[in-house]
C-alpha cells in the first residue's frame, strides 16, 4: 500500500460502533482507529534512522509518510530506535498535536529531541491511563537485548480497552511466566513478537502465549522490518511457524498474518 493510500484510508474509513480497526506498519508498529475517530499509534518506525546508526536499512518503504502522520496519541513501548524513532518522533511532535506516552527511559530521550514537556507522559508497568475513549494499561515485559547500553528494564506491553474490545500488544518481550497473569484479562486479540532475537519471544513461545491467552484473534509481528536481518540461529521470521505451532497446541482462535499497511477490524 502506498503512503497516500494509507493516509486517505485512515481519514476516510469509518469504524463501526463496538469495534476498532488496526493497521500494521511493520515491526511492532500499529495504528488504531476507534468509532469516535481517535487515532492511536504504537511503536511507529517510519524513518530509516537505524541505517545510519546500526547499518540496518528498512526492508520496505514506510506505509505512511511522516508528514502525513496525525496521531491523537503516540505510545512507544521502550526506547529502542525501531520503537522510539529518533527521526520520526520529533517530526511528529512538530507537525501534529499528538500526546505521547512511554516509559521513563524513552521519555527522557523524547524530551531531548524537542517533544514538549506538557505533551508527554510517563507510562510504567502496572499503570493505567485513559485517553479520550480508550483505556490504556501498561503490562509486564522482559526485554533483555543483551547489548551494553541498550538494556531496557522499563519496557512495557499494552492492553488497550476500546470500549469493550480488549487488545494486547506485547511490545518487545521474551517469554516469561509472569506473562501468564494476562490470562485473567479477558482479551479479544493479541499482537505478539515472534522474531526470537534481541530479547524477544520466538514464534513457538509466542504461539504458546497466544494459546494460553485464549484470544479470538492472534497476530504475529516483528518478523518484517529490515532489508537484511542479521543471521541468527534463534531467528523465527516466518509467521507460518507461529500459525503451525498455535494450531498444534489446539488453539481455537484465528491467526491473522497481515501485510504491511493492511488492516483488520477487531470486535469483542
Amino acid at each position: 500500500m502506498g503512503c497516500r493510500m494509507l493516509r486517505d484510508e485512515l481519514s476516510q474509513t469509518p469504524v463501526e460502533e463496538g469495534t476498532v480497526r488496526a493497521w500494521w506498519l511493520g515491526g511492532t508498529g500499529f495504528i488504531f482507529k476507534t468509532h469516535a475517530g481517535t487515532q492511536i499509534y504504537i511503536d511507529p518506525y517510519l524513518s530509516n534512522s537505524a541505517a545510519g546508526i546500526f547499518g540496518l536499512s528498512r526492508g520496505f518503504a514506510a506505509p505512511i509518510a511522516l508528514e502525513d502522520v496525525r496521531p491523537d496519541l503516540l505510545i512507544a513501548t521502550h526506547f529502542h530506535e525501531d520503537h522510539l524513532d529518533p527521526e520520526g518522533i520529533p517530526a511528529i511532535a512538530r507537525t501534529s498535536d499528538a500526546v505521547f506516552m512511554c516509559p521513563p527511559t524513552a521519555l527522557s530521550r523524547a524530551l531531548g529531541w524537542g517533544v514538549p514537556r506538557d505533551r508527554i507522559f510517563a507510562l510504567e508497568q502496572g499503570q493505567t491511563r485513559e485517553f479520550r475513549d480508550v483505556k490504556i494499561q501498561a503490562t509486564y515485559a522482559r526485554h533483555n537485548a543483551g547489548v551494553a547500553g541498550w538494556e531496557v528494564p522499563d519496557a512495557i506491553g499494552i492492553i488497550f480497552d476500546f470500549g469493550g474490545v480488549r487488545v494486547y500488544h506485547s511490545g518487545d518481550t521474551e517469554y516469561d511466566l509472569k506473562l501468564r497473569t494476562l490470562c485473567n484479562e479477558q482479551l479479544d486479540a493479541a499482537m505478539l513478537v515472534i522474531n526470537g532475537t534481541g530479547g524477544n519471544m520466538d514464534a513457538n513461545e509466542a504461539a504458546l502465549l497466544a494459546w494460553r491467552l485464549g484470544v479470538k484473534i492472534a497476530m504475529p509481528m516483528h518478523h518484517i522490518l529490515w532489508e537484511n536481518p542479521a543471521p541468527h540461529p534463534e531467528a523465527t521470521l516466518d509467521p507460518a511457524l507461529f500459525k503451525q505451532m498455535y494450531e498444534r497446541l489446539g488453539g481455537t482462535g484465528e491467526v491473522r498474518i497481515l501485510d504491511v499497511g493492511a488492516s483488520i477490524v477487531l470486535a469483542p
